[in-house]
């Protein structure tokens, strides 16, 4: 099967406290940590219906994930707005869940300079990531790379229904997966 990943975080070695046009282009080095680019994300989710994993893992080696069975992310001229059904994972959904705080389902995409979430602050600011913030987010794979337990609540790379927001994990991957 054909697995396109568009996120990879592993050691700390790359800055994604980025602008919107270098989300937007994409940055980093493939074979180690990047982020492939909205634009392009967008473009390979236009050719048919993709499924999308995030794998995770913490600094005592144990791994989790989360797969969503439909997974899209719209144009610019939409903020590129991602869209998420059909959770399944060995830990609890906060991309689309209605019982944990702040999913990120049908948000529109953020920066520290060009804030479109929900929120009277800006989380992409204040989380030091671009990502899909609510009024910031249950998770952030694109925060700073802090190698564990921290004092500083959602600004690594957390995903609080499994590690909390005050530890910062190892390393996290997304990817995508054509499915028709």
């Amino acid at each position: 099967m054909f697995i396109k990943v568009f996120q990879r975080r592993q050691d700390g070695s790359e800055d994604f406290y980025r602008t919107w046009t270098e989300y937007k282009n994409g940055f980093g080095n493939l074979g180690s940590e990047f982020w492939l680019g909205n634009d392009k994300l967008h473009n390979l989710l236009s050719q048919g219906t993709y499924e999308m994993r995030m794998d995770m893992e913490d600094f005592d080696n144990q791994t989790r994930y989360v797969k969503y069975n439909s997974f899209n992310v719209g144009n610019e001229s939409s903020k590129y707005t991602v869209t998420l059904s059909g959770f399944s994972g060995d830990v609890d959904d906060c991309f689309t869940s209605t019982t944990l705080n702040n999913p990120i389902n049908n948000m529109k995409f953020s920066t520290w300079d060009d804030d479109n979430d929900l929120r009277s602050g800006n989380c992409a600011f204040s989380q030091n990531s671009g990502w899909w913030h609510k009024s910031c987010s249950c998770s952030n794979p694109n925060g700073l790379y802090l190698r564990g337990e921290t004092s500083l609540r959602n600004e690594g790379l957390t995903y609080v229904p499994w590690r909390s927001g005050l530890y910062s994990l190892k390393v996290t991957q997304l990817m995508v997966r054509r499915v028709n």
